[in-house]
């Protein structure tokens, strides 16, 4: 044991006395802090505008409004040219500065009580994007409805009541954990902790890996194998990576929430308004109430219970993957070569994330279930769930497994480790792999 931990010491301050590990800690937020940058940049040159001219000759829609968009990127001007005169300009001038992208055409035999036949046509000289098609169909839905209480003769105030939209209340049966919002809210922070997970074990276990192949390749390890056990070589080398791993993770924690901070000062915005998540509810689902409740739920989380368990699933994630890294960077060949060794490691993390991406939208599920229990996956799926408040047993259950998960890679990473260590000059297959694995010692 205290060769072990003389191997992590040495492993630790060697790596963290690394121009490269202050240069990754400083750069990391600075990109953070760009990717804030371009994701505001972007979002700005994205939202151009789109005149659409509505072509009336139904006369139906003659005293009916269409609203803009409220974010400035649709607007709707009713126009009295014919549609052929209109259609023919647009197409003319394509590719050139226009007053109109679009053409929202309203056939005269258009009849309320059958709209789809014929139906009223978007005509467009520049494609929408999703979410303005859904936003203008929208606006064109709700002016058919208008028209039909209309025709049925109800008077403006009780259209206008009918045409409100309703929130329901998603909340918990069985307690008060959770509240209306927390779903949203439990969702962006799942999947920022499962994709630092996933980024991690990718991050840090390429670390191990290439830390074993430079000390073969230099024939250090042929030294310190002659003081040292294979095995304590292994796990000193992961404990002492993943400690630095844990020390770096720690610091950009502290280093974006001190970005997101400065980003806020500058740019009056926040990590959470330009999280992908959030990107991709778009925003015509998400409007300012929502917003202000989302942030708000924020606090509901059961954060005491994430901090506690959140570490255990990193280092669990990580020692479980460093482990199978290591064997695999000691049986990589001298010009590190043999890439395709890493699929069967790589594969069960990728489907991990994929798992997760899924069961924020149902986190009850039993995708969501094995997926948190299984060790390969549950480091990423269960930090995941874990917002969400997952049943006690589960937890427990979830982290037998991994703890078991860890130990079983252990072992099967020191059989490949102590024989492929030293082994120079053949390429290393699977199958060889395997052998080592069952044979006698």
């Amino acid at each position: 044991m205290n060769k072990i931990w003389i191997i992590i010491q040495r492993e630790y301050i060697t790596r963290v006395r690394r121009k490269s590990f202050l240069i990754t800690t400083l750069l990391a937020p600075l990109g953070f802090f760009l990717l804030i940058s371009a994701s505001v940049l972007i979002s700005s040159y994205s939202q151009s505008r789109t005149d659409v001219a509505i072509v009336d000759e139904s006369g139906l829609f003659r005293d009916v409004t269409f609203p803009d968009a409220e974010d400035q990127t649709v607007y709707f001007h009713k126009v009295e040219d014919q549609y052929e005169k209109l259609a023919t300009t647009l197409k003319d001038e394509k590719g050139k500065e226009k007053k109109f992208s679009a053409i929202v055409f309203i056939p005269a035999n258009f009849n309320i009580s059958s709209p789809n036949n014929p139906a009223i046509a978007y005509r467009y000289a520049e494609r929408p994007g999703a979410i303005k098609r859904q936003f203008i169909n929208d606006q064109i839905n709700t002016a058919v409805n208008k028209m039909r209480l209309q025709s049925l003769k109800a008077d403006n105030d009780l259209i206008e009541k009918m045409q409100q939209r309703i929130k329901l209340n998603f909340e918990s049966l069985d307690d008060e954990k959770e509240k209306t919002g927390f779903t949203d809210a439990a969702a962006i922070v799942g999947l920022v902790m499962g994709f630092a997970i996933y980024i991690s074990i990718f991050f840090y276990g390429t670390m191990i890996m290439k830390g074993v192949m430079e000390e073969k390749t230099s024939r250090v390890v042929e030294v310190l194998t002659s003081s040292v056990k294979p095995f304590q070589l292994l796990m000193g080398k992961i404990m002492g990576i993943g400690a630095v791993g844990l020390t770096q993770f720690i610091l950009w924690i502290l280093l974006i929430f001190a970005v997101n901070v400065l980003a806020g000062i500058i740019f009056g915005i926040s990590v959470g308004q330009h999280s992908p998540s959030m990107g991709s509810m778009g925003t015509q689902s998400v409007d300012l109430d929502e917003m202000e409740m989302l942030i708000r739920n924020l606090s509901s989380l059961p954060f005491g219970q994430i901090a506690i368990l959140f570490p255990i699933y990193f280092i669990g994630g990580f020692l479980l993957y460093g482990a199978l890294f290591a064997a695999i960077g000691a049986a990589m060949g001298e010009d590190g070569d043999q890439q395709s060794l890493m699929v069967p490691v790589t594969i069960p993390i990728i489907i991990s994330i994929f798992i997760a991406i899924n069961v924020v939208n149902d986190p009850d599920s039993k995708l969501g279930f094995w997926g948190s229990v299984i060790p390969f996956t549950s480091p990423v799926v269960m930090s995941t769930l874990l917002p969400f408040s997952p049943d006690w047993w589960q937890i427990a259950l979830s982290i037998f497994l991994l703890i078991a998960g860890f130990i079983l890679t252990t072992y099967i990473a020191a059989r490949i480790y102590r024989v492929a260590i030293l082994m120079y000059g053949k390429k290393i297959s699977l199958k060889e792999m395997g052998r080592w694995i069952f044979a006698r010692n």
